[in-house]
């Protein structure tokens, strides 16, 4: 019972320590929440690359803008290829009453607009995120610029999927309170 007690003394202490520690990440350090696969994954959806909770993105360390950068302006989509909507996400919107899905990609712009190391960021499953990636490999970018001059930018692409089958009305979507 006294070892019970005691180690219990020492956890408030250990867990004040921790929370007055000073963060420790680089400025060129963008975070973005651990990628979780969704359940609903399917096999083509495992073919696509999880982003790292971490990006270290700087011209000067690895040629690709990252947020602390000065006077860089971001890449913007140019060029949009349509993502198709898999059989299985049809079939599960009207399984489950959910009228749309969100697939966020990550994606590194070269310098002449092109896309380059998709990973995902946000996983909707049912093949959605093969989809997803497919299509953003095809898209065409303005890159981003410092100076006038083209440079490797990494941004978030969100690819949004509506069900051809939408919930009926009155009936509220999966998760949405009803009106």
């Amino acid at each position: 019972m006294r070892r019970t007690l005691r180690l219990f003394a020492f956890l408030p202490l250990a867990t004040c320590m921790v929370a007055q520690q000073p963060s420790t990440s680089p400025d060129n350090e963008t975070r973005t929440p651990g990628t979780i696969r969704s359940a609903n994954s399917i096999g083509s959806d495992l073919a696509v690359p999880l982003c790292p909770a971490r990006f270290h993105d700087s011209l000067r360390a690895n040629g690709i803008a990252g947020p602390q950068d000065q006077d860089v302006t971001r890449p913007r989509v140019k060029s949009i290829i349509p993502a198709l909507m898999t059989q299985q996400a049809i079939d599960a919107a009207g399984q489950t009453h959910i009228g749309n899905f969100n697939v966020i990609l990550n994606v590194a712009v070269d310098k002449k607009g092109l896309p380059h190391d998709v990973c995902l960021q946000k996983s909707s499953g049912y093949g959605l995120d093969a989809s997803a990636a497919a299509a953003v490999e095809r898209y065409r970018f303005a890159p981003a610029r410092k100076n006038g001059k083209p440079v490797r930018a990494r941004v978030p692409v969100t690819v949004r999927f509506e069900s051809p089958n939408p919930p009926p009305i009155g009936l509220p979507r999966t998760g949405e309170p009803p009106a």
